[in-house]
């Protein structure tokens, strides 16, 4: 068989015409080129008859489809949103009716008893509530923000919660503590409160972060400065204290980093380069630390939540009416998501019903990402 079909390659190849003499050089008129790859520079227009390509795009005349081609795929410079100052901020209530006793059954594995959880930038926001869904599954949970009243504010407010839809059920601890996660020092120090409290830490939840809304040409550098260090900075920070508390203590334990459909897409129309970049630091942080810490046990797992309309959003999506239109748009399930919406999928993460999940990014974006 292998001489036959040498014979008939060699056969084959005897048929085969001589090359060709190389035919003569044309000259070709300045900005046209008979080469289909040319690492000659590329004219930015060429109106030779020879090269229809202008005339074979999809591009349409300004006015039919907006202001320009485009425009629906680009950020816009004149959308700018600072984020308000400590005062400003709207305070967050607890979600009803999601706790209390119920006669459905679920997997024992989600349940917190007995396990104690941190949560920065648990006083508002979606920290608020992933703590209240700690909380509500039986863990005792330690606050840490920024703002201690308004921490211990919201952990009454999680208390009095859980009193009146579990009536007769153990009351979780929850407690709140002051701390710059962009401190060591201050970690540190919230840390070592939290240990005196509760006597030990199981899981993490790394809540704490903001964004703001600035083309990079004017965003000033110092209030980067402040986003990357609240947004990674003490994200890694936390995380770094908790596991090596977990490793003291040669016990396993789980941390969920809060990221951002944003470290993985551009969002549009709102300019926000630096809080993408942060947020992609996160989810990234989150696979490397699952990897390095596999061995300690700790697991280590990343949500990024797609546009959820806290108290903060709603009150920025007030003043710029059609940026909502704009954002509820782009989503396929055609709204955005609630804080709530978030309550399963840091429980899921946190408890042991996803002892084998490590390393993972939970996007709750209402398929945002997938289009």
């Amino acid at each position: 068989m292998f001489r036959l079909n040498l014979a008939r390659q060699l056969a084959r190849a005897a048929t085969l015409q001589a090359p060709r003499a190389a035919a003569p050089k044309i000259a070709q008129p300045v900005g046209t080129s008979m080469r289909f790859f040319s690492s000659s520079p590329y004219p930015f227009k060429d109106h030779s008859s020879r090269d229809d390509v202008d005339a074979a795009t999809t591009a349409g005349q300004p006015g039919e489809s907006g202001d320009h081609e485009g425009q629906y795929a680009r950020t816009q410079d004149n959308i700018r949103v600072e984020y308000p100052e400590e005062e400003d901020l709207p305070r967050s209530v607890p979600v009803q009716g999601r706790g209390g006793v119920h006669d459905k059954r679920t997997l024992a594995s989600f349940s917190l008893e007995g396990r104690v959880a941190v949560v920065t930038g648990g006083a508002r926001g979606l920290g608020f509530v992933m703590a209240q869904a700690l909380v509500t599954s039986g863990a005792d949970v330690a606050i840490v923000d920024m703002n201690r009243d308004e921490g211990q504010l919201s952990a009454q407010g999680l208390i009095d919660t859980f009193k009146a839809e579990n009536p007769g059920s153990k009351v979780p601890k929850v407690t709140a503590h002051f701390c710059d996660v962009s401190s060591p020092t201050s970690v540190n120090q919230s840390m070592a409160e939290i240990l005196k409290e509760h006597g030990k830490v199981d899981h993490l939840v790394t809540s704490a972060g903001f964004t703001e809304n600035y083309d990079a040409i004017s965003y000033p550098h110092d209030r980067m400065q402040k986003l990357w260090g609240v947004n990674v900075d003490g994200t890694y920070l936390y995380a770094v204290a908790v596991a090596k508390h977990l490793m003291e203590r040669q016990s396993p334990g789980s941390i969920v980093m809060i990221g951002s459909m944003s470290g993985s897409i551009v969002n549009v129309p709102q300019p926000q380069a630096p809080y993408n970049a942060a947020k992609a630091a996160v989810r990234h942080l989150a696979a490397s630390l699952a990897v390095e810490w596999a061995s300690a046990g700790i697991r280590v797992n990343c949500i990024s939540p797609g546009y959820m309309l806290t108290a903060l959003t709603k009150k920025i999506l007030d003043d710029n009416p059609e940026l909502q239109k704009q954002w509820t748009s782009l989503i396929p399930v055609g709204k955005m998501g609630r804080p709530e919406d978030l309550m399963g999928a840091v429980t899921f993460l946190i408890s042991d019903a996803s002892l084998y999940v490590t390393g993972a990014d939970l996007r709750v974006d209402g398929a945002y990402t997938c289009t």
